[in-house]
């Protein structure tokens, strides 16, 4: 007997959440929007009068807002992974950005929904939420595709919210009708901080706030187009991952410290079931947002789940649970100390190589570290961190970043070196607190506008300081590059692999390096050296394939070549790079092949095709590859010296 559409999606339910009543479920459709690097006080609804955010203040006064919210993690990544499981990064184990992937055994919101009947779809603003970190599980549509930013640069490592949203709006249009989940993640108030136009002029000042408005106004399309599909059907949930520093505690943007700057985040709900205009004063975490729309669908999270709803709160009732807080990257990327943290109502503790405590009712700004004078609350809390952590030891294991990854990274203001060594938590190290000045020269030589050998000065002058720390040597290499000085960036190189720094970004460096002098087989070496470290690295497998094929290894550079095919990652320049081998073996057909797919994922690969096309007398396709290639980059400053060339041999052609 056929069974109703509606009765069949309230019989799944009844199977997943295991409800008596078919009179609690709810078929609702659910917007999750996160914000990246919002930081709460930044908002009118959470009392910011210098700031025009008022999609998200209305949305604020038709709902909740908790005044009180905090991330697990103050990095992108771990965030998310909070987020979408309700576990603690102890317990789904990414512990940074770029280096850790959500394992498939953990499960998510989407996944939840989706085997519910839900359809769902997410479309992200960075390369840090690429599907290859995991956070698609249980998503149909997983829209994580960035502008290409040339052969050099790769893929760009963000879009802004306009385009997000844009795609996010599409779906919306052709969506099935379904219950549905949309995850929507804007990047724009992240480093570094750049508004479009009117936002640029209007906070000239302040560039943060004029990405946070932005923001705001992209957001309230896409809550239009939400109350138009679904009136008075949706759950709308807006929530930041982490916050942001200005200097504050010594820190600049996110990631080193556990302080309320970079954990405290903004958390509006609204909605059936949501009551309107209320700000709440319990203490909410990330983790619960997982439980709390799950009973608003009428289901239940699973038992591993370690956040709570938050719906005793609509009610005035008190929420079980302090917020837990870690950061692993002073450790991962700066040989420090990692630090974790245990926050109350009253008290924050962070547990550290010098232990702090601050109480929050006559501290809130975190300002008076009063760990010895109470050492009781110390004691009590750091049991509470103890229950989660499970003891002061535990092996964190990261996989090292490929050389695109480290370079999206580094252009969203991520300063670290990303080690890839293993190592056990609780092991003496350099308290961050202790390397204030390093943060402050590191930030300076990265983003001031002072000249270029000033900054690097600065550098120089952090490596004598903080002789183990990879951050130093991988920034202060990026600006030996800049400033054209090759010799002096191997000699860093070398230096930090007497420090016994050792990073496939590392040996992936001084590879380029040798293969610009025309140092071939050092080249190799070294490329060598940092594909057995990361064999993810598509970057250096793509460079040493090349020396391989200019050093008559064509077997080789074929080889090497199709690793990164068979890993199923469209990448253009290992399809380009196989072009060139099948050119130089003598079979342009194959040749053009590979040309033709390099160009289909980036138009720069345009550029070979046409010189291709035109060698075979096909003056035709190789016009049209040259046009192609100057609409895409012909005013872009990384081609200027090339485009004068190819417009010649585009004139020339019958």
């Amino acid at each position: 007997m056929r069974i109703p559409g509606q009765c069949w999606f309230a019989t799944v339910l009844l199977l997943l959440a295991g409800c008596k009543s078919e009179e609690k479920l709810q078929s609702l459709n659910i917007l999750l929007v996160t914000i990246d690097t919002l930081r709460a006080d930044r908002l009118g609804c959470y009392g910011y009068r210098s700031i025009e955010t008022s999609h998200l203040d209305r949305l604020a006064q038709k709902g909740v807002l908790f005044e009180h919210a905090f991330a697990q993690a103050p990095l992108t990544t771990p965030s998310h992974a909070s987020i979408m499981t309700g576990l603690n990064p102890t317990a789904h184990k990414v512990r940074d950005t770029g280096g850790f992937t959500l394992a498939a055994s953990h499960t998510t919101l989407a996944a939840i929904l989706q085997r519910a009947g839900w359809d769902t779809a997410a479309f992200v603003g960075s390369a840090v939420l690429k599907k290859r970190f995991g956070l698609n599980q249980g998503f149909t549509v997983y829209d994580d595709e960035m502008p290409s930013a040339g052969p050099i640069s790769g893929e760009a490592a963000q879009r802004r919210a306009s385009e997000v949203v844009d795609h996010a709006l599409r779906w919306l249009d052709t969506q099935s009708g379904k219950p549905y989940l949309l995850w929507v993640h804007v990047y724009d108030p992240h480093l570094p901080y750049d508004p479009p136009s009117p936002f640029r002029e209007k906070y000239a000042e302040r560039p943060y706030d004029g990405e946070v408005a932005y923001t705001d106004q992209q957001l309230g399309r896409l809550f239009d187009a939400v109350e138009k599909k679904s009136p008075g059907n949706a759950l709308i949930a807006v929530l930041s991952d982490h916050g942001e520093s200005f200097s504050e505690h010594g820190e600049y943007a996110h990631g080193v410290f556990l302080y309320d700057t970079t954990l405290r985040i903004p958390f509006l709900l609204s909605g059936p079931g949501i009551p309107a205009g209320r700000r709440l004063q319990q203490q909410a975490r990330t983790i619960d947002l997982l439980p709390t729309l799950l009973e608003l669908t009428g289901m239940k999270p699973a038992p591993e789940v370690q956040g709570v709803s938050l719906t005793p709160a609509f009610k005035d009732q008190e929420i079980a649970g302090s917020a837990y807080g870690e950061t692993m990257f002073p450790r991962l990327n700066m040989g420090w100390s990692e630090l974790r943290s245990m926050r109350t109502p009253r008290w924050k503790y962070i547990r550290a190589p010098k232990p702090e405590l601050y109480d929050l009712q006559q501290d809130p700004f975190e300002t008076n570290n009063i760990a010895e004078s109470h050492p009781d609350e110390v004691r009590k809390l750091e049991v509470q961190l103890t229950a989660i952590t499970g003891g002061a030891n535990e092996r964190i294991e990261p996989a090292t970043a490929d050389a695109q990854t480290m370079k999206q990274l580094k252009s969203l203001g991520y300063l670290g070196g990303s080690s890839p060594q293993p190592y056990a938590t609780g092991e003496k190290g350099i308290d961050p607190k202790d390397r204030k000045e390093i943060l402050k020269l590191l930030y300076l030589a990265m983003y001031s506008d002072s000249p270029l050998p000033q900054r690097i000065a600065q550098l120089r002058q952090s490596t004598t300081r903080d002789p183990t720390n990879p951050a130093l040597y991988s920034n202060l290499g990026q600006l030996y590059a800049e400033s054209g000085r090759p010799a002096e960036a191997m000699q860093l190189y070398q230096d930090a692999l007497g420090k016994g720094i050792r990073s496939a970004w590392l040996y992936s460096r001084m590879g380029q390096l040798c293969a610009r002098q025309g140092k071939k087989n050092d080249a190799v070496a070294f490329f060598e050296a940092a594909a057995q470290l990361n064999p993810a690295d598509y970057e250096s497998l793509q460079n040493l394939a090349a020396v391989y094929r200019e050093t008559g290894r064509v077997a080789d550079a074929e080889r090497t070549l199709n690793t990164i095919l068979n890993s199923g990652e469209p990448y253009a320049p290992a399809l380009n790079e196989l072009g060139m081998v099948w050119y130089q073996k003598g079979d342009r057909a194959t040749a053009q092949g590979y040309f033709e797919k390099a160009a289909q994922l980036d138009p720069t690969y345009q550029l070979n095709l046409a010189r291709l096309y035109r060698a075979q007398g096909d003056n035709v396709r190789a016009r049209a590859s040259f046009e192609a290639f100057l609409a895409a980059k012909g005013a872009s400053p990384e081609y200027r010296e090339m485009v004068p060339q190819v417009r010649r041999e585009l004139s020339q052609l019958p």
